[in-house]
């Protein structure tokens, strides 16, 4: 079972205080899917290098989400709409399909069909993952230690 570990540290020591600042987050790419690499190679088209950033772990978010600017960099168009509930009131939001990797650990790749296109960038994020991508993992958050645990 591949294990990530995510330790939140100032000056090489431990800081609890930035597990809650920045929150549990992950290295992650979006990519293109494999799906849409296949009908854009059999097109000839370029298959973009995928986007690099963090994602917040969110246990309060049904589907995952990623930046809409990531999206119009791949050049993935939306298949779909979706009603969301927001802590503003619902909201309809576009959903794409996405790949999801995880450099810099042993955590297998995931695609999925219908990711929301959110405005995320502002947050320091490229992508939010839910409850979706999240009930795969086993998932511990250690305040105390500052300490995440990512288990798939």
């Amino acid at each position: 079972m591949p294990v990530y570990n995510s330790f939140y540290l100032v000056d090489q020591k431990i800081d609890p205080r930035l597990l809650q600042i920045r929150g549990p987050i992950i290295p992650v790419e979006v990519g293109v899917p494999a799906k849409v690499v296949e009908i854009w190679t059999h097109e000839g088209k370029t298959i973009p290098k995928p986007i690099t950033g963090f994602a917040l772990l969110d246990t309060g978010a049904s589907i995952s989400a990623v930046d809409r600017e990531a999206f119009e960099t791949l050049g993935i168009p939306p298949v779909g709409k979706t009603n969301v509930a927001t802590p503003s009131g619902s909201a309809e939001q576009l959903v794409y399909p996405a790949r999801f990797g995880f450099p810099g650990t042993t955590l297998p790749e995931i695609s999925y069909d219908s990711i929301l296109g959110s405005v995320l960038g502002t947050q320091g994020i490229v992508a939010l993952l839910g409850r979706d991508v999240l009930c795969r993992m086993v998932v511990t958050f250690n305040g105390p230690a500052g300490l995440v645990t990512i288990a798939y």
